[in-house]
């Protein structure tokens, strides 16, 4: 464990407003994508998180000019190098965004396997033979994938699973292919969207993003744009689950309440009103919750990136539920921290049982293991009578910027401590 710990003293309503930093999962790839011009390419909204802080170090091993000046990043020359050190890497998922934004941009690539959170095995296959589709030799050596081609050509994918990492590098590779490609079974996160937003600012030519099925027409060369993310849809469900479970009334800014459907109906009960316009998702809550499963799954489906939390608030229930993991096969590793709080949870498979009893929890030292599981751990922290202690704080602050002070805000008695 860490000597840098987050303390929470459970039990404080939440009330105030919160405007939300830009999504983290929109601005890591269209960092990435910035690599395919040499020419000027600024990000706006870029949050203030350790994935962001690695994604610039990475760009930087890589040869690119890298600036930051408050929430915009700027990158331009292009690349010098190929391959990045294991150390970069292994410290996010998203350096493997680099896959197919190196290989287009030069033609060859050389990337240690990437780190990030262990909440499934994550593989590589779908990136890869599409890869190979667009004629591209594409291989895993140990730990480390190589890919090559001379020029990439446009194909007709068939993605076996819509996986959003491989839906992006594919974007970003037909983008400047020879010829047309049709993506099917694409991804359709919002993510998606602001990627390929952002390569049309760059003179790309997508159709169909946000559907399941993408045509790209292969151009020449793309040019320098401006681009920006929107709200992160991630932290503003967090911040809607957290008001749920401690109760309050909460107003949420920068956020796109549509993207969050799912989310908000699986906290709206007769404990809690929601309610969502086009500027602000509102949460007035009695800090009680129903009991009610769900089963993740690819947007617009219920987010596995929110299950933690979930299931954070549904050891507080009037009942017992349970949540089935469709996504990642290893994303219940927190609930033997929960059950140190006092939980009963039992997880078979991909599914866990959760028989809510908010009597039970209470106040105790956990450790994060992963980035939204650890922010499922402070949310269960924030209700749980007495005083905890969350270890490993770097994990949430891959995703969360200041997530201590963000609910602190709000009325939480949450601090961060460092020794």
């Amino acid at each position: 464990m860490d000597n840098e710990r987050i303390v929470i003293k459970g039990g404080n309503r939440l009330d105030g407003s919160v405007s939300v930093h830009g999504a983290k999962n929109a601005v890591l790839p269209l960092l990435a994508a910035a690599i395919l011009t040499k020419d000027d390419v600024a990000v706006e909204n870029c949050p203030y998180i350790s994935d962001v802080d690695a994604m610039v170090c990475l760009l930087s091993e890589l040869g690119a000019n890298v600036a930051r000046e408050d929430r915009r990043i700027c990158v331009s020359g292009g690349v010098t190098r190929t391959h990045a050190r294991e150390s970069l890497c292994k410290t996010m998922r998203s350096s493997m965004f680099m896959l197919g934004a190196l290989i287009s941009a030069t033609g060859e690539v050389e990337l240690p396997l990437p780190g990030g959170c262990d909440i499934g095995a994550r593989p590589l296959d779908i990136h890869l033979d599409g890869l190979r589709k667009m004629g591209a030799v594409a291989d895993i050596e140990g730990n480390v994938v190589r890919c090559s081609a001379a020029r990439l050509r446009g194909a007709d994918i068939v993605m076996r699973y819509p996986s959003v990492g491989a839906t992006e590098n594919l974007m970003m590779c037909a983008s400047l292919a020879e010829g047309d490609t049709t993506l099917v079974n694409c991804a359709r996160e919002p993510e998606i969207v602001a990627l390929a937003c952002g390569l049309r600012a760059m003179g790309a030519k997508i159709y169909g993003d946000g559907t399941s099925v993408m045509r790209i027409e292969g151009v020449q060369r793309l040019h320098g744009a401006r681009m920006s993310a929107g709200g992160d849809r991630i932290a503003a469900g967090t911040v809607v689950a957290a008001a749920a479970l401690c109760g309050g009334d909460v107003a949420i800014y920068g956020v796109n309440a549509g993207e969050l459907h799912t989310v908000l109906q699986a906290f709206r009960s007769r404990y809690c009103d929601i309610d969502a316009s086009d500027v602000c998702v509102r949460v007035r809550s009695q800090g009680r919750i129903s009991a009610r499963s769900v089963i993740t799954a690819p947007y617009p489906l219920f987010p596995t990136d929110m299950q933690p939390q979930f299931v954070a608030c549904q050891c507080f229930s009037d009942g017992a539920c349970t949540v089935r993991e469709t996504v990642f096969e290893n994303r219940f590793g927190y609930a033997e921290e929960l059950k140190r709080m006092g939980a009963s949870i039992s997880v078979g498979k991909n599914v866990a049982a959760v028989a809510g009893d908010p009597s039970a929890m209470k106040g105790t030292a956990v450790a994060a293991q992963d980035l939204r599981g650890g922010a499922g751990l402070c949310l269960a922290a924030m209700k749980a009578e007495g005083e905890s202690v969350v270890y490993n704080p770097r994990y949430i602050d891959r995703g969360y910027e200041s997530f201590e002070k963000l609910f602190a805000s709000l009325g939480a008695n949450i601090r961060r401590i460092s020794d």
